[in-house]
């Protein structure tokens, strides 16, 4: 109760610059799209790694790009070695957009992708999707990061806007032991999951997700 260990443990996400997940504290503190958005605002004091960005076209520019994304992957592990050591954070979880929409159209590889897969597996740590802004079909497949075959799938997916409903999914390995610890004033109605539900299915029998591969 007095926000002191062992209880409360000094736990932080790693998040990508130029990234915009929300407005509430922990979602606010992994934002970095808009300095308005912080402006008078507390956070968290969490790290921000460098996001790639591409030059184009791809095929033209495979050797800089790639760059780009080891050198993100690489201050990604340098920034959670680096708050552990020095400011006593232990990161237990990192979060990326598969399109950095809020902070300017910035798609994010398969290959980076995979890396970030790779480096939370080996740190022992989360790995987040944040699926709000391209969730629902609208690159094509489902989820957005379907598109980069990652070996395993991310610990957890966040989701809004085009679902109708507000919400995450994850791994059986997070499944809660204990009832209700997530229960809250955003912990949604049936009326949404009905509207979700029947949104789901008109994607499938419409094949919506074809769709929007031919036209887009």
């Amino acid at each position: 109760m007095c926000n002191a260990l062992p209880g409360s443990a000094n736990y932080g996400i790693l998040s990508f610059k130029m990234g915009f997940h929300g407005r509430l504290f922990g979602s606010l503190s992994s934002s970095t799209s808009k300095a308005l958005h912080k402006l008078d605002m507390p956070a968290f004091d969490w790290p921000h790694a460098i996001s790639p960005h591409y030059k184009y076209p791809l095929a033209d520019n495979e050797e800089y790009n790639r760059a780009q994304d080891d050198a993100s992957l690489m201050d990604a592990r340098t920034k959670i070695a680096q708050w552990k050591s020095e400011r006593g954070v232990e990161v237990v979880a990192a979060i990326i957009e598969p399109i950095q929409a809020e902070g300017g159209d910035n798609y994010i590889s398969g290959y980076f992708g995979q890396g970030l897969r790779d480096l939370t597996k080996e740190l022992g740590i989360f790995m987040i999707v944040d699926e709000v802004q391209t969730g629902v079909c609208a690159t094509g497949s489902f989820w957005c990061h379907e598109q980069w075959n990652l070996d395993t799938p991310p610990d957890f997916v966040t989701f809004a806007k085009k679902m109708l409903s507000c919400g995450f999914y994850h791994t059986d390995e997070t499944k809660m032991e204990t009832p209700n610890r997530h229960f809250n004033t955003y912990f949604g109605d049936p009326l949404r999951s009905w509207l979700t539900l029947a949104q789901n299915e008109i994607i499938k029998e419409d094949n919506l997700i074809s769709n929007v591969q031919h036209s887009g």
